[in-house]
């Protein structure tokens, strides 16, 4: 049995979370000048492997410890792990950079497949020195380096092929490591190989955080560039009080609660959060639209509709992701937070179906609207604990 390193973050974690930063404000603007369902998919399965990619080294850094810190035994090997996760952020910032003419399916090929295979066989050396470092952990070091190598021979194959295979190759190789991670050997991984779950979880919450924050920033961001007048500020302002009103929910449900104890339970709370992760990406281009006066000859008068429908939709999977959770209160909590999500997702459709003169009307409400289920939501919490 291994000692649990500290449940804190230490600052080279902190420091990792900046290459998750860059790549999804990248992202959301490499969506928001192509906004396609094609363009869509190809930047969430960039996503999913740098997220993939951030999860693998928090656990790394949750069951092998810190190789940044200043102790002095196995120096070499430490100095090589350094070495390894420097050369996954700059592999992490390629995969968000490399784009093609077109944000297409057939991107997946050339650079952005060596970029991926870079990735997945960075991680293979991360852990494979990692088994090295801690003799104790060898065995899970292994499957994970085995794995990464399975898919690293995938990416380098969508690199060198032509569409669509090279696509094939690229989403397989994606598959492969997703698989590894979440697939049937989960369980007998975990109950093996324990991580520390105070880390784990605050490492997740400061991943939300992260992504929650970028899309407000986004919006800032588009308003310094747009001209700005007093309503452009009112509807920033309405911004920042949806995202705020996003991460208290989340902070309350999720981050201030244990994590699952099953296998399957924390494996639908996990893949949860990659959808969470996704439906952010697209929400934010909408709240970008909404702030921006120029989206609206773009996109028409369904800007509200990403933007407070996709609102909607990240409640609704912190409502799953409470689910399964489980614990005292599970399936009731759940199931006030899927009234807000639908709440949400109503503004949106309504907002979309009224004139285009109205559409603005939508982000509004929904802001004013969170607050007061928000409120309701934490007021019905009080009542379940008070009669104990």
């Amino acid at each position: 049995m291994n000692a649990q390193p500290s449940a804190r973050p230490s600052w080279s974690e902190l420091f990792y979370d900046l290459v998750l930063i860059g790549a999804f404000l990248s992202f959301g603007v490499d969506f928001g000048s192509d906004p396609t369902w094609e363009s869509g998919l190809v930047l969430a399965l960039k996503l999913m492997l740098i997220v993939w990619s951030w999860e693998q080294a928090a656990l790394f850094f949750n069951r092998f410890g810190d190789p940044f810190n200043q102790q002095r035994r196995h120096e070499n090997i430490r100095t090589a792990l350094r070495f390894a996760f420097l050369v996954q952020l700059v592999a992490v910032i390629c995969v968000s950079l490399v784009e093609s003419s077109k944000m297409a399916l057939d991107a997946f090929t050339g650079d952005l497949g060596f970029a991926g295979a870079a990735v997945v066989i960075s991680m293979a050396l991360i852990y494979e020195l990692g088994g090295r470092w801690k003799p104790q952990l060898r065995e899970l070091a292994s499957l994970r380096r085995n794995a990464g190598l399975a898919a690293g021979a995938l990416f380098i194959g969508s690199g060198v092929a032509a569409p669509p295979l090279s696509t094939a190759l690229w989403i397989a190789g994606l598959a492969v490591a997703m698989v590894a991670t979440f697939g049937p050997g989960m369980g007998s991984i975990v109950k093996r190989f324990p991580i520390n779950r105070s880390h784990f979880s605050e490492r997740l919450a400061l991943f939300v955080l992260i992504l929650i924050g970028d899309v407000f920033v986004k919006t800032v961001i588009t308003v310094h560039e747009e001209t700005v007048d007093s309503v452009d500020v009112m509807q920033l302002a309405f911004v920042a009080v949806a995202m705020w009103m996003l991460w208290a929910i989340y902070e309350r449900e999720i981050a201030s609660r244990p994590m699952p104890e099953g296998t399957r339970g924390m494996r639908f709370w996990m893949l949860a959060h990659y959808l969470f992760a996704i439906t952010l990406l697209v929400c934010s281009v909408g709240l970008v639209w909404y702030i921006a006066p120029d989206y609206q000859k773009i996109t028409g008068d369904w800007i509200a509709m990403v933007a407070s429908g996709g609102v909607g939709v990240a409640i609704g999977l912190i409502a799953l992701m409470r689910l399964a959770a489980g614990a005292d209160g599970a399936r009731a909590g759940a199931g006030r937070l899927l009234v807000i999500s639908a709440v949400a997702c109503s503004i949106g459709l309504l907002a979309w179906l009224a004139t285009p003169s109205n559409w603005r009307v939508g982000v509004g409400a929904l802001a004013v609207s969170l607050v007061l289920l928000n409120h309701w939501r934490s007021a019905s919490d009080v009542r379940e604990v008070e009669p104990g």
